[in-house]
Order: structure tokens, then C-alpha cells, then sequence
């Protein structure tokens, strides 16, 4: 365990702040708050992560709040993403009050923290297509990568019911073991349409990923037997959703061309997924619906074509994802 509360370092665009945990802990025991200029940290059934606690610990300089998030890694190592507001300004110390954590974290130590989002900066970006084959078992940091170590006590299933009895015809268990988000539903005209059920996606380290569900050729739907498997990814989506604290809705388009979040007031985030596989990037639009307050509150949303239509607490909008 490090010495000090916290180690730290800097670019001229941002500030990362890692923080070794006494104990495992859970991401829902974990409250944080950042503003413009304080940091509010605190943990819930956890007596020991005590001293790791903050209320409005005033920064050294400004943040963008909205840009700046947290992860946690194998319950222990939480860390805290700042985006600097004023680029290319040196900060002497995490907080203003000074507490004499010098800026030394090791840059090997630092590498292994950065090392799953490098690939979404980088030019040989790798996308998964929906050829892609099963997704590969989540893999715990402290089992070295080996599958036969992993502990499987949260497996994620799929079942498929009978809508007269209730009764499970068939299922399937994922490695990963967190939730993200459900696909877009579909229109009650469009359901019989199709056989399978519409696609999830689950978080996967930074990614998430989308777990489509096929029936065997010439199965009843009373008894079907049906199978999960990976179609495809939205890089880096898990590690976006985690900065957005606000966040009331999250679904993907069933064709995986888009992902949609937003608020529960004013802001709704649009993904797209990229247009090919040799494509290093992808568009991203963030929608200001305006005002604030009980009556701006989003209360719905629902994607009809190529348009998505958000539900507010006294109006309708309309989006045209074509346009965005």
C-alpha cells in the first residue's frame, strides 16, 4: 500500500489522481461529486476507506466537471480522470490545501493505468465488427489472465421465457458481469416481426458490448432454444457513461449504428458507431434541449427510424440523427 492517500500526475490537459484502497469495494459504494473546483469523495459500508473520504476538498486549480470522471479497478484502485479548464497550466498540488503529494508517480506504474484506453487514441485503432466471434471471458487483473482463475459468483443471464407459463426455455451465461444498457424498444407493430429479442449491452473493462440472441432455425417460440452471442462494440462506452453522473437514459439502436444517453434535464449524448472497420474514429454530438427545472425534466425517449423522439415533462423533440 502506498504511503501516502494518493499518487498523481499531469499533462498539460489533464490531471490523474489513483488512490490505492485499503479494502475491495463495490462502484455503488462509492459516492463522487466533482465541481468546478472541489472534490466530494465518500464510501458507504466501508469503515476502513474512511480516511480516503472528502467533502468539498477545494482543488488547486479549476476542472471541467463534466468532462472529468472516475473508474475503479478491481475494487482497489480508484482513479480520478480531472480535465484541466485553463490547458497547459502546471499544478503544483492536487488540492489547494496543500497536503505534500509530490507529482512522483512512477510513469511504469503510470503506463499499466493507461494501457486499456491507449487504443482509443491511437491511429491502429481496432474495431469489432459484427463478425466478430464470441466475446473472451472477463479476465481479473490479479488472475494474470488466466480464465481457469476467474471467479464467476456475478455471471450476467440471459433467459428466454414462455409468455403463457413463465417458464425458462433456454439460456446463457456471460463473463461480463456488469449491466450497461437495453437496446431502443421496439414498436409493439414490430415485435412479432422478429423472433429474437432485441440486443443488450454489457460493460467489458472500457468497452461495451453487444450481446445479439438467435434462435435455432425452425424453433417454436414456446420452446425455443436460443443462444447469446457478441455482434458487437462501442468502444470506450463504459468508460464514457461513468463520467456522466446525470445520466437517466442509456440505449443502443438494435442495428448498432448509435448509442444515446442523457440526462435527466436539458443534454442528450449521441454516439455513432464508426462507418467501417478501417475507420479511427466515429461522430459525437452532444443536444442542449434547453431550460432547466421540473418542467424540462426528460421523462422518455424512444428512437423511430432515424429520428429520435424525447419525451419531456410537457413537450415532445424531435432529433434527426441524420443531422447530428
Amino acid at each position: 500500500m502506498n504511503s501516502n492517500p494518493y499518487y498523481w500526475t499531469q499533462t498539460a490537459t489533464d490531471v490523474t489522481v489513483c488512490i490505492e484502497l485499503p479494502v475491495a469495494v463495490k462502484a455503488n459504494q462509492i459516492f463522487c461529486e466533482q465541481t468546478r473546483s472541489s472534490l466530494s469523495l465518500q464510501f458507504t459500508n466501508s469503515a476502513e476507506c474512511a480516511n480516503y473520504s472528502y467533502i468539498e476538498k477545494k482543488y488547486c486549480n479549476y476542472i471541467v466537471a463534466n468532462e472529468s470522471v472516475w473508474t475503479l479497478e478491481n475494487g482497489r484502485l480508484l482513479t480520478l480522470y480531472l480535465q484541466k479548464e485553463h490547458e497547459g497550466m502546471r499544478w503544483t498540488s492536487v488540492f489547494a490545501d496543500d497536503d505534500g503529494v509530490l507529482e512522483t508517480i512512477d510513469p511504469n506504474e503510470f503506463a499499466v493505468i493507461r494501457e486499456r484506453l491507449e487504443k482509443y487514441t491511437s491511429s491502429d485503432l481496432e474495431i469489432e465488427t459484427p463478425s466478430a466471434p464470441l466475446m473472451q471471458p472477463y479476465i481479473d487483473q490479479d488472475s494474470g489472465g488466466d480464465p481457469e482463475q476467474l471467479d464467476a459468483e456475478d455471471p450476467v443471464m440471459f433467459s428466454v421465457r414462455s409468455w403463457s407459463t413463465g417458464q425458462a426455455n433456454a439460456s446463457s451465461v456471460a463473463g461480463a458481469p456488469d449491466w450497461l444498457c437495453p437496446a431502443f424498444p421496439r414498436a409493439p407493430q414490430h415485435q412479432l416481426a422478429h423472433k429474437q429479442p432485441p440486443p443488450v449491452c454489457l460493460k467489458f473493462d472500457v468497452d461495451g458490448v453487444v450481446f445479439g440472441f438467435e434462435a435455432s432455425e425452425g424453433s417454436l417460440p414456446m420452446h425455443a432454444n436460443v443462444s447469446a452471442r457478441h455482434t458487437g462494440t462501442f468502444s470506450a462506452l463504459s468508460y464514457i457513461q461513468a463520467g456522466k453522473r446525470e445520466k437517466r437514459f442509456a440505449f443502443i439502436a438494435s442495428d448498432m449504428t448509435v448509442c444515446v444517453l442523457a440526462e435527466t434535464q436539458r443534454r442528450v449524448y449521441i454516439y455513432h458507431q464508426v462507418k467501417h472497420a478501417n475507420a479511427s474514429s466515429a461522430a459525437q454530438n452532444l443536444v442542449d434541449l434547453g431550460d432547466s427545472g421540473g418542467d424540462a425534466e426528460l421523462v422518455g425517449m424512444q428512437l423511430v427510424g432515424e429520428t429520435l423522439v424525447v419525451l419531456r415533462k410537457h413537450s415532445l423533440c424531435f432529433i434527426d440523427l441524420n443531422k447530428c
